[in-house]
C-alpha cells in the first residue's frame, strides 16, 4: 500500500517542480527539472520499529524513482532521522549514484528517539542539509519530505519552522505513518492545499484517478495565481477580481492613540521584518499624527516584548519614522498573548501612561503565525477589548490560523480582520486599514483609569483567590464568585501593577474509553481530587510564570473554607505551607467546624472573615477590600 501512496507523491513532486511556462500547453508545463529532496524521518519513541522500516522502504522507493546523479541536471537526495535529537544519515552532495544511495538506506536503524523533536528536525534541514556547503543548489526546486505520526513535543516549534521553511520557498510533504496521527500537526507542516501535500502511506489505490486530479490542481492552483491581482489607488483596493472595497480616507483631526505590533519571531526573516515596518511607515504616512491629534506607538514580540515608541511621547510624524527604525528583528517563538497583555498593562493602562478621554484606542497586530499559547492569546485579546481597546490583526501568508485572527480581532471580523498572501503584499492594504482605523470611535467601556481605583499597589503584585468548587456546589460557588467580583469592584485591573487570578477546579479522574477496561471492577469507583490536593497544586504552580505569576512580585492569596468540605490534618498542613510561601493571606472561613477553627488560628490577626452563612458574604465585600488596601499602604 505505501507504494502507491509513493507513486502519488512522486506524481506530485514532479509537479512542483515543473518548468512553469505562463504560456503553452499543460504538456509544455510537466517537464520535470531537477530537485534537491531532504528525506526527515520520524525515529522517535511513538513509532513502532516496523512502521520506521515502512519510512525507509518508502523513502527507497521514491528515491528509485528519481534521476539521481552529479550534474546540475539531476536531482540529489538527503536524509536525516530524528527523536530527542537529530541524526543526519546522507547529505544531497555525498552519493553521485542511485545505487550507492539506495545501499546507504539500508544501513538506516531505528534511532529509538525519546522525544518527537520535529521542530528541530526541520530546523537541520534548513540550516544544514540545504546549505551550499551541504550540497544544495541556488535556483533549483527545494522539497521536504517529513514521514512522521506527526505528535511532536513542541507543536508550536514544529509549525514555526515549517512555516519558515515554506516562506523560503520550500515544498514541505507531510506523509502519515503509524495508528495514532495528529493530522492538524500534519497538515500545518505540509505545503497548501493539504489535498496535494499531504498523504497517508496507506491511503490511496486509484493512481490515474489521483495523477489526473492532482495535474488538474495545479493547473488550477497557477490559474487562480495569475488571476490574483491586488491594486491600490486613492480610492479603492480591489482584492481578487471582482470585490472592491471603496476606501474613504477621512483620517483629519482625528484623535485616537494606535500601538503597532509586529511579530520578530523566528518565522520572521530579517528582510520581512523590513517590509513590516515599511508597511508601518506606510499606514502611518496617511495617519494625521500629531499630539493632540492621532499618536502612535510601536513595539515588537517574540518570546518577550519590546516597547519601541509610546503615544505619549507625542512624537510626530517624522519623528515617529526616525525612532521607530531602532527596532530590532530578534527571533524566538510567537507568544502573542504575552504581546497583548503587554499593551494592557504597560501600553494603555500602565502607571506612567497619560490617559486620554474620548479617543479612540486601537492595537494593530501583524503575525505570520500561530501563537505558543492560542487559548492565553484570545483570552488576552478578549481583556484588551472589555478594556475598551479595538483590535485589527492581520495575518500573513498560508501558515496563520484564521481562527485565531477573528478570535484576536475585534467585532465584526470582516472589519477588522484583514489577510495577505506574503509580506510583499503588505503594502497594497495600507490605505484600507489607514482608513478602517480612521472610522473607530471611542470606547463607551470603563476607561480603567488610575485615579478610579479606591487604592492600587505600589509594586507588582500578584493576587490569587482559591476555593474548591466541586466541593462546595454550583449555588454556593456561584455566591463566592460574586463575592470577589464586589471585591475588586474598585481596584484597576488593567495594569501591570496588579494581576488577579482564581484558582477553583478540582475535577474528579475515571474516564474510561470504549474497551479501555476489562474488569466490572474498573467501573467501581471515580477518583476525586482533595482539597488537600488543590492547596498544594497552588503551592506549587499557580504563581508560576507559566501561570501568569512573576518574579519578585508581592504575593497574596485570599482563601476560602466551607465547613461541609473535606479536610483534615494534612489539609491545615498544606495551607500552612501556602501561607508561608506567599506575603498576604487572607482567610474566609464559612460555617463552624473544627477544621475551620484550625484555620482561623493560623491567619493573621484581621486578616479572617468569620461568616456563619454564605448569604452573609454580599454584605461583608468592603472587610476584604479594607485589609488589601491597608495592605499596599503598609507594604509600602
Amino acid at each position: 500500500m505505501e507504494y502507491k501512496a509513493m507513486e502519488i507523491i512522486f506524481i506530485t513532486i514532479a509537479a512542483v517542480v515543473t518548468l512553469a511556462a505562463t504560456q503553452g500547453s499543460r504538456n509544455d508545463e510537466c517537464q520535470i527539472e531537477p530537485a534537491d529532496v531532504v528525506f526527515v524521518l520520524d525515529s522517535s519513541y511513538s513509532i513502532w520499529p516496523p512502521d520506521f522500516y515502512r519510512e525507509v522502504q518508502f523513502m527507497q522507493k521514491v528515491i528509485e524513482t528519481f534521476d539521481i546523479g552529479e550534474g546540475n541536471d539531476k536531482t540529489r537526495v538527503a536524509a536525516l532521522t530524528y527523536g530527542h535529537k537529530v541524526w543526519p544519515k546522507f547529505y544531497l552532495n555525498t552519493y553521485k549514484e542511485k545505487a550507492q544511495m539506495l545501499r546507504a538506506t539500508e544501513t538506516i536503524v531505528y534511532g529509538e528517539g525519546k522525544t518527537t523533536n520535529t521542530g528541530d528536525a526541520l530546523s537541520f534541514a534548513r540550516d544544514v542539509m540545504l546549505t551550499e556547503r551541504a550540497g544544495a543548489r541556488a535556483n533549483v526546486t527545494k522539497i521536504v519530505i517529513v514521514v512522521t505520526d506527526g505528535y511532536s513535543q513542541k507543536t508550536w516549534f514544529t509549525q514555526e519552522m515549517a512555516k519558515v521553511l515554506k516562506d523560503d520557498g520550500v515544498f514541505l510533504f507531510a506523509v502519515s505513518v503509524g495508528m495514532r496521527l495528529d493530522h492538524m500537526e500534519l497538515a500545518g507542516i505540509a505545503s497548501d492545499p493539504d489535498a496535494k501535500y499531504f498523504f497517508n502511506i496507506d491511503k490511496y489505490s486509484e493512481m490515474s484517478y489521483i495523477k489526473q486530479t492532482i495535474e488538474n490542481k495545479i493547473c488550477e492552483n497557477r490559474a487562480a495565481q495569475d488571476s490574483w491581482n491586488i491594486t491600490d489607488t486613492d480610492n479603492f483596493a480591489e482584492f481578487k477580481a471582482g470585490t472592491t472595497e471603496e476606501i474613504i480616507l477621512d483620517c483629519d483631526g482625528k484623535a485616537a492613540d494606535i500601538y503597532f505590533a509586529i511579530d520578530a519571531s523566528y518565522s520572521i526573516n530579517q528582510d520581512n521584518f523590513g517590509k513590516q515596518m515599511e508597511f508601518i511607515h506606510g499606514v502611518v504616512d496617511i495617519l494625521d499624527v500629531a499630539p493632540n491629534r492621532t499618536r502612535v506607538g510601536l513595539i515588537t514580540f517574540s518570546d518577550d516584548v519590546t516597547f519601541v515608541v509610546k503615544p505619549e511621547q507625542k512624537l510626530s510624524k517624522e519623528e515617529f519614522m526616525m525612532y521607530s527604525n531602532t527596532a530590532k528583528y530578534s527571533g524566538g517563538g510567537t507568544d502573542t498573548a504575552n504581546a497583548l497583555r503587554a499593551l494592557r498593562e504597560e501600553g494603555f493602562f500602565g502607571p506612567s501612561t497619560s490617559q486620554r478621554d474620548g479617543v479612540a484606542k486601537i492595537v494593530i497586530i501583524l503575525t505570520d503565525g500561530l501563537s505558543v499559547s492560542p487559548e492565553s492569546t484570545v483570552m488576552e485579546a478578549n481583556n484588551l477589548r472589555k478594556a475598551g481597546v479595538e483590535i485589527f490583526s492581520v495575518g500573513i501568508g498560508e501558515g496563520i490560523d484564521k481562527k485565531e485572527l477573528i478570535d484576536i480581532a475585534s467585532q465584526p471580523s470582516d472589519k477588522f480582520m484583514l489577510h495577505v498572501e506574503d509580506f510583499g503584499a503588505l503594502m497594497n492594504i495600507r490605505l484600507k486599514l489607514a482608513a478602517r482605523s480612521c472610522t473607530v470611535k471611542p470606547s463607551d467601556g470603563l476607561s480603567f483609569a488610575a485615579d478610579q481605583a479606591v487604592c492600587h499597589p505600589m509594586t507588582k503584585t500578584d493576587l490569587l483567590f482559591v476555593f474548591d468548587a466541586l466541593e462546595i456546589g454550583s449555588w454556593r460557588s456561584q455566591a463566592v464568585s460574586q463575592f470577589i467580583e464586589q471585591s475588586l469592584t474598585s481596584f484597576n485591573l488593567a495594569t501591570d501593577r496588579l494581576r488577579v487570578g482564581r484558582e477553583i477546579e478540582n475535577c474528579p479522574r475515571g474516564n474510561i474509553p470504549l474497551g479501555g477496561a476489562l474488569h466490572a471492577a474498573d467501573f467501581g469507583a471515580v477518583q476525586f481530587s482533595s482539597f488537600t490536593e488543590l492547596i498544594q497544586r497552588v503551592s506549587r504552580v499557580r504563581f508560576s510564570e507559566e501561570n501568569g505569576g512573576r518574579a519578585n512580585s508581592t504575593r497574596m492569596l485570599v482563601l476560602f473554607v466551607d465547613s461541609e468540605q473535606r479536610m483534615n490534618y494534612e489539609t491545615v498542613e498544606a495551607a500552612k505551607k501556602l501561607k508561608a510561601s506567599v506575603d498576604y493571606f487572607y482567610l474566609v472561613s464559612i460555617g463552624k467546624g473544627m477544621y475551620n477553627k484550625h484555620f482561623e488560628d493560623m491567619a493573621d490577626k484581621g486578616r479572617t472573615l468569620k461568616l456563619n452563612s454564605y448569604d452573609q458574604l454580599p454584605a461583608n465585600t468592603g472587610d476584604l477590600m479594607t485589609s488589601i488596601c491597608d495592605y499596599f499602604f503598609m507594604s509600602f
